[in-house]
This record gives C-alpha cells, structure tokens and sequence, in this order.
C-alpha cells in the first residue's frame, strides 16, 4: 500500500528535503523544448510596473525568483514562504537580498495583517493544501486592494504517459498524483468561486528526454518517498520502455501543459 498523499506525507517524505522536488526539476530544466522556462514565462505575465510587496507561499527551492528577481522594481518586498524548513533553506541559497524575508509557514494560516501584499503568488502547491478554500479566503485577506493572486498548476494530461506507464508495468503502481486534487481542469471550476476577475495563459511544452536515467530519477522521485512496493524488475523494465523509444525516436517524450491564472477578488 502506498503512502497517502497528506500534508504530514508531503512535509516529512516528499518534501522533507530538498532532493525528490530537485529531481523532478531537472528533467524540465534539461530537456524542455520550449524556449521560454514556466518562470520567465509566468514572470513576464504579472507585468509588475512600480514597486510591490509580493508574497509567494510554497516557494519551494526559490527555482521562480531565481530568474525573476531582476524584475522587481526598486523598494520593492519579497516574502518567501514554505511548509517545511529545508525548502526555506535551499531557497535562501538560491536567492539572497536586502528585501526578502525567508519563513515557514501554512497556506491555510497565513500570519499576515490584512492587506498587506500587493501580489500573492501560489504556483504548483495549491494541490499540497488540504482546506483549499480556507487558502484562497487566506489570500484573499492579505491581498490589498487592486491586488492580485498568481495561481500555476498542471492539466491532468500533464505528463500523464509517465505514470500510465507504470501502472502498465505493475499494478501496485498508483496513477494518482500530487496533483490531482487541483489539476487545470479542476482550477477552471474551483477559482470562479473565489474570484471575479480571472485571466488564463497556458503554456505547453515537449521533454524530448535522451538519457533514461533522468526519466528513471523522475520516476524514482514520485515513488520511493510513498514506499510503493513495485516489482524487483520494474526500473529495469520501465528503463527497458524507455530506452526503446530513445532508440527509435532520439528522444522519450513527454507532454507538458501548465495554466497561470491571474486571479483578482
């Protein structure tokens, strides 16, 4: 039986360090297509034009301000948050200024004064929240007035051979995700209950994967932190699938496709 995806799973296990979420990371960075990163792209799109206070809850390893610091103006407030410690720490390493403050903290009990955030930014970990009602009214109470909240997460065919395969391969294999529970297709009908004003953007993307020992980390990073009991042979044979397309193809591919939303109260 595998373990369930909670909030305890995903603060001891999964997100306990640093190392499963920076592997599934690197199989984006190293083999997209897409010439513009998710981050350069949804940073490009908040369009910030004069000095802000910008909260990010789940910051995770600080991948989004590594590229998108520069673009804030100057006076300017950063406050990263996380749920677990290691990914504070990570993140303090890859991004460092005068302006960030660094902390750990829930989406469902955010700390904050009302109003105190001009943008609210929560990209790829609505999904990790158990109340995700109870985190938009959070949000929505720390934003200012005029603000607004950027929200990414990824289409339930995001990717979605990778896990098909596995389920093929053995049936101890879940098909469900961190995901699940706010895919695109659920975010379209969920943010309109919190929102009345919200603009869409989707990008879409191939991983062209030629080395099936990232897939197989990938892989690894989703299943070894839930203890799955696989089959002895089932790297070996997913490895084996893999491989073959590489062989035939040059590449194992992998389809992408993340919404941002750009919602106001």
């Amino acid at each position: 039986m595998a373990e369930e995806i909670t909030k305890e799973y995903l603060k001891e296990l999964q997100y306990g360090t640093t190392r499963n979420l920076e592997a599934r990371i690197k199989i984006h960075q190293l083999f997209s297509t897409n010439p513009q990163s998710i981050h350069a792209w949804a940073g490009a799109l908040m369009s910030i034009d004069g000095p802000v206070d910008v909260l990010e809850v789940g910051c995770g390893t600080g991948a989004f301000w590594k590229e998108n610091l520069s673009c804030l103006p100057e006076s300017s407030t950063l406050t990263l948050t996380d749920l677990t410690e290691a990914m504070i720490e990570k993140t303090r390493a890859n991004v460092e200024a005068p302006f960030i403050n660094f902390e750990t903290v829930e989406i469902e009990k955010l700390p904050y004064d009302d109003d105190s955030f001009d943008i609210v930014n929560a990209h790829h970990v609505i999904y990790h929240t158990d109340d995700k009602a109870r985190a938009f009214q959070q949000i929505k109470r720390v934003l200012r007035p005029g603000g607004f909240l950027t929200v990414t997460t990824n289409s339930e065919r995001h990717m979605r051979n990778v896990y098909d395969i596995g389920r093929e391969l053995d049936p101890n294999f879940p098909t469900d995700r961190i995901i699940d529970s706010f895919t695109e297709e659920i975010a379209d009908e969920m943010l309109p209950e919190h929102f009345s004003d919200i603009e869409k953007h989707v990008q879409e993307d191939l991983l062209k994967v030629d080395d099936f020992k990232f897939l197989m980390d990938y892989v690894a990073s989703g299943v070894t932190p839930r203890g799955m009991d696989v089959a002895d042979d089932f790297y070996e044979r997913y490895a084996a699938i893999a491989k073959k397309e590489i062989d035939e193809k040059g590449y194992f591919g992998i389809p992408k496709r993340s919404p941002l939303y750009i919602c106001r109260p």
